[in-house]
């Protein structure tokens, strides 16, 4: 691309760069230069094309060089690459606390990682309590340098702390931020190895909770659809629910739907398992 090999003949590194847009008044995180330098997305607001032209100065570069290369603009609606990633607010309530949060982690972009296989073993303890989750993930990787994801948890309005997530196999932790009042918690995942097209990883980690009250679901929201997604709920012995049922949701703002029973295992579990599930929420909902 003409705008990394401007950055590349001028020796300046992209926190240098930031800089020099900062004296200019003009505010853009080191994840969207990075993403811009790369080709992964593309400039279209006004406030992002006025940072366009101030690198043009910046570099050294003629007046409207870049932006020339940006050709029209892509089509609108959600998501307009690869990928159907749906837009936080169809998945969370104050999904706007998101936004700063994640331009602040090396977040890939819609479509870098395919998620093949998504599975989650939730255990709830002897009280009726939210234990922890076990998260075995296997992804693909459709761009090259990839080496990092991006997971969010959610406390419970009543938990007693905000959920801790620990590296448990085939990875290991990365940046992590919180936003208290909306319970939030994102943190960098860091693969064992830069990813090349085409290459899979492999990784867990886990979700310890600390709930207050007794549980009465499990909820999974998708931003991008799993190729399979299994979710099981394990309960202690002396903590098995009278009925369980899974459900679906379209948004956050919308019911639930498709409350078809599971049963409850010998082992006192139930699972859900989809395949390239489009609901934006899935998940299963229990009675004491």
């Amino acid at each position: 691309m003409a705008l990394s090999r401007a950055i590349d003949r001028s020796g300046m590194s992209l926190e240098l760069l930031q800089r020099r847009l900062s004296a200019h008044d003009v505010r853009v995180s080191l994840s969207t230069l990075s993403y811009w330098r790369r080709g992964r997305t593309r400039p279209e607001r006004p406030e992002s094309l006025r940072a366009v032209s101030i690198i043009e100065q910046v570099l050294g570069m003629p007046n409207g060089y870049l932006i020339s290369l940006l050709g029209p603009r892509k089509p609108r609606g959600r998501w307009a690459s690869r990928s159907s990633a749906k837009p936080h607010e169809l998945l969370w309530d104050g999904a706007s606390a998101l936004a700063p949060l994640l331009a602040e982690l090396d977040q890939p972009a819609p479509g870098d990682l395919t998620f093949l296989s998504v599975r989650e073993q939730h255990f709830v303890d002897r009280d009726g309590l939210d234990e922890r989750t076990l998260v075995h993930v296997v992804v693909r990787s459709e761009v090259d340098w990839r080496r990092t994801c991006v997971v969010l948890h959610r406390a419970e309005p009543n938990d007693a702390a905000l959920p801790r997530i620990t590296a448990a196999n085939g990875c290991a932790m990365g940046k992590a931020r919180v936003h208290q009042p909306g319970g939030f918690v994102l943190s960098e995942i860091l693969l064992d190895r830069v990813l090349r097209v085409g290459d899979t990883a492999a990784f867990s980690y886990e979700v310890k909770w600390f709930g207050t009250e007794r549980s009465s679901n499990f909820t999974r929201a998708m931003r991008q659809c799993a190729r399979e997604y299994l979710l099981e709920v394990v309960f202690h012995p002396d903590a098995v629910p009278s009925a369980c049922h899974q459900f679906r949701r379209e948004s956050v703002r919308q019911p639930e739907i498709d409350h078809g029973e599971l049963r409850l295992g010998a082992f006192h579990s139930v699972h859900l398992l989809t395949h390239d599930e489009k609901s934006a929420i899935v998940g299963i909902r229990w009675t004491w």
